[in-house]
């Protein structure tokens, strides 16, 4: 069978620039560097940990499409390790990422996730990324898929209690696999977690992070305010007795982020990341 090529002019229109074909550039260092540093201080300011302000940045910036801005946030949560444990230090950040950026699959889609993973991957030192696993943890089989499904209806409900039923039925009015594919496909094996524990080399978004990786996300992606109330709604009752959040290590800062002030926080820091990434455009759009 003969191989199948594109034409030039194919390959052009692909490639067109009001198709936006490639990911964003990064904007200059110094911006980079001012944005980051201002969202570590204040996540700082308010008790809020590493972990946590990691996980908002990569989910933004995997959304925002800038993989470029997403190394350099890698490079400014690793800069301060030093020492015998600096190599172990960097790959907990970079596991944290790494599982921030596949949770964004439910909510900005696969191809940024795989452009902004892989550019991730290549930024990082041979040794940091040789101490992450490679074995999948989401694997369905027979054996499992019960307490994958299972855990479907436990986030679902967690997030949308008192109208989770509800949203369900409505969501199979438009279609009625819709429904089926968000729980199967999205909250059971993907946005909850597979694991107690994380295994060695990954790492654990929880109840809670993952409210933020969904907030992140959606806000940065823009046009879909009704789903950011929803999730910021999920991060408020992540603070909740029964969430499932009270089972899981604690995170820094947990307990504020799930309160009024800290979802308007996290909020404003994507507002702040998706300023740095789209520019003065963004920022006149807002005013």
């Amino acid at each position: 069978m003969a191989s199948i090529k594109l034409s030039p002019a194919l390959k052009a229109l692909i490639a067109a620039p009001h198709a936006h074909g490639g990911p964003v550039a990064a904007r200059s260092a110094a911006d980079i560097q001012a944005t980051l540093h201002r969202l570590a201080a204040s996540a700082r300011e308010n008790g809020v940990g590493k972990k946590a302000w990691l996980t908002l940045g990569s989910a933004a910036l995997v959304t925002l499409n800038s993989p470029e801005t997403l190394c350099a946030l890698y490079c400014f949560a690793t800069k301060d390790a030093s020492g015998d444990s600096r190599v172990k230090t960097a790959a907990e950040y970079a596991a944290v990422m790494r599982e921030a950026g596949l949770k964004t699959i439910s909510f900005s889609g696969i191809p940024r996730a795989i452009n902004n993973l892989g550019a991730l991957r290549e930024c990082l030192e041979p040794e940091v990324a040789s101490l992450l696993s490679s074995e999948p943890t989401r694997q369905p089989t027979p054996t499992n898929l019960p307490n994958i499904l299972s855990s479907a209806k436990s986030l679902w409900n967690s997030i949308y209690d008192p109208h989770s039923t509800k949203l369900l039925h409505k969501l199979s009015q438009s279609h009625p696999d819709l429904p089926v594919h968000i729980l199967s496909s999205h909250y059971g094996p993907l946005l909850a977690d597979p694991f107690g524990p994380p295994p060695s080399g990954h790492a654990k978004v929880g109840r809670i992070l993952t409210s933020v990786v969904a907030i992140a996300c959606l806000r940065a992606q823009g046009g879909v305010g009704p789903q950011v109330t929803s999730h910021v709604f999920g991060l408020r009752k992540a603070g909740e007795k029964g969430s499932g959040a009270e089972l899981e290590e604690k995170v820094e800062g947990g307990e504020w982020l799930t309160t009024e002030d800290g979802a308007k926080w996290v909020i404003e820091q994507v507002d702040a990341l998706v300023q740095l990434v789209q520019g003065p455009t963004f920022a006149r759009a807002k005013l």
